[in-house]
């Protein structure tokens, strides 16, 4: 339905599926193209309580509020849809302005989820081909440090794509030991030669003589280096696993090798279990899968669309043949409960003493820094700090040394995990559990990097800076002051030596940098200085 919403009562989609912020200067244009020839597409709304969320044309919204400053009742052109659709989100912004493609990853894997969705529908149903789709998938093998460093623009997609091709511990070796990210160069480095030991899946005592075993020279690590013979032994060992499950009476037994489960066509038309008790075992079938890149095996179970169907609809007459109580709720009811109970929850914690409430949402913050070594489901809230970069990965000056807040949280995340895995502790309860000051300390790790390079120069700042009273900071390397031409370092010699010096340039560098490494010059100050230099 089309129709005109006054501007106040539309707020922006907290699912909006872009998470990676357009350009300041397209933001700009956008809003000279509403000023001149006005709002070309209309907004995409969902009722939301009293007023209205846009699920498509959040920039048009900041546009509109940006223009109509202080002007709530202007009137919107709008088309009201009844529910809100990540799916719809990333229709739009493709079509709109290109997102970026981890985020058109995360829609896509959660489109293709439960198998109702394959590549080829999802390739058709965003006029993008099977080839794209794929790419985007791909993503998803990325580890946490090489999508924060993709989002932030440090390699191309091509690099992106050759690190899929590696282990998660390889990308972030890689990444930690290099600064130029050619794709040819990563691909290589991800298709190393070398085999760990922990990926063989057999019995490796038994095969030792033919698997060409090697060992590390600076350490006690051994590789298999005969690729041919670890990737027959690896299939007969999975052939194996699958003979296994056929003889336990599954319905069908599917190896899918370097697949995803939704787009093997043998599987269309299934759907996956979710409560493997409410089917029999020869219902069921169990698609095994492979990756060769982490060597990881896998299982995954599905059934036939009709088996489900008919599942389903037993599971309704045997529930309305139960005595219905006060305590039979509708699914809506169901979901409207837990609404309830967040709401008093929510309240209580506002007034209670019950939980210290400033630990608790310092863990919460915390936790999810350390969860991610884990399962998603150990991940609670929305509430995160997303790492700002310092340095671009190739303007580190020399001799750099790390932040502290580095070694802090990574200290912490193999303390965790051995939690996780001695005492099944979740991460948020062993932040919760962490002395105050153990956590204070790890609250400020998390947080300190929430802070962009130009944040720190903010108007908001400004209070803050003047209470930090930095002096003598800025101590660029050679790198940095070799950037300036040939009279700039004049009149930077003048002020610092009294004259302009003769000589190379790099020997002229060399002095002015040993020159300003006492923190002298303030590149935010005025020229020529107030204060000459000694």
């Amino acid at each position: 339905m089309q129709t005109q919403i006054e501007l106040k009562e539309l707020k922006h989609s907290p699912n909006n599926v872009r998470k990676v912020k357009p350009s300041d200067s397209g933001f700009k244009a956008l809003c000279a193209s509403i000023q001149s020839c006005g709002l070309l597409h209309n907004l995409v709304v969902t009722p939301n309580g009293k007023g209205y969320v846009v699920i498509d044309g959040n920039r048009r919204l900041d546009a509109l509020k940006t223009i109509y400053k202080g002007k709530g009742t202007t009137p919107v052109n709008c088309i009201v849809l009844d529910e809100d659709s990540a799916e719809v989100g990333l229709h739009a912004n493709m079509i709109r302005e290109d997102m970026h493609p981890l985020d058109e990853c995360d829609v896509i894997m959660a489109l293709c989820h439960d198998g109702s969705e394959d590549f080829d529908s999802v390739a058709s149903r965003f006029g993008q081909t099977r080839r794209w789709v794929e790419q985007r998938i791909s993503l998803s093998e990325l580890s946490d440090n090489a999508k924060a460093m993709f989002r932030n623009g440090d390699f191309t997609m091509g690099a992106a794509q050759a690190l899929t091709l590696g282990t998660k511990e390889k990308q972030d070796e890689f990444l930690a030991d290099n600064t130029h990210f050619h794709p040819e160069t990563v691909r290589r480095a991800m298709l190393s030669a070398k085999i760990p030991m922990s990926a063989a899946l057999f019995d490796i005592e038994r095969h030792r003589s033919s698997l060409g075993i090697e060992a590390d020279l600076f350490g006690d690590e051994e590789f298999i280096t005969n690729r041919e013979a670890f990737d027959k032994l690896q299939e007969e060992h999975i052939f194996n696993v699958c003979q296994d499950y056929r003889q336990q009476g599954y319905y069908d037994v599917v190896y899918a090798k370097d697949q995803y489960h939704w787009d093997m066509p043998e599987l269309r038309g299934c759907l996956t279990v979710y409560n493997e008790e409410d089917y029999d075992i020869s219902e069921m079938i169990i698609v095994v899968t492979y990756n060769t890149v982490r060597y990881k095996l896998d299982t995954h179970l599905m059934v036939m669309k009709d088996i489900k169907e008919d599942t389903e609809a037993k599971k309704e007459m045997e529930e309305a043949e139960e005595e219905i109580t006060p305590l039979t709720f509708s699914n809506p009811q169901k979901d409207l409960v837990y609404s309830y109970f967040a709401d008093a929850t929510l309240r209580l914690m506002w007034k209670t003493n019950k939980i210290d409430k400033v630990k608790f949402f310092k863990a919460l913050l915390c936790h999810r820094k350390l969860g991610y070594t884990y399962h998603h489901v150990n991940r609670v809230g929305h509430v995160y700090a997303d790492p700002q970069r310092i340095f671009p990965s190739e303007g580190e000056p020399d001799g750099y040394i790390a932040l502290p807040d580095e070694a802090v949280i990574g200290n912490h995340i193999a303390a965790c995990e051995s939690a996780y895995e001695n005492n099944n502790t979740t991460p948020l309860m062993y932040c919760y559990n962490l002395p105050a000051k153990e956590l204070d300390e790890l609250f400020v790790a998390c947080c300190l990097r929430g802070l962009s390079i130009y944040d720190f120069r903010s108007e908001s700042m400004e209070g803050f800076n003047e209470k930090l009273n930095l002096q003598n900071w800025f101590k660029p390397d050679a790198t940095w002051v070799n950037k300036w031409k040939t009279n700039q370092l004049d009149q930077m010699e003048e002020w610092l030596f009294g004259n302009a010096k003769s000589g190379t340039k790099s020997s002229r560098v060399e002095k002015i940098t040993e020159a300003l490494s006492e923190g002298r010059f303030d590149p935010f100050g005025t020229w020529p200085p107030s204060e000459q230099s000694e």
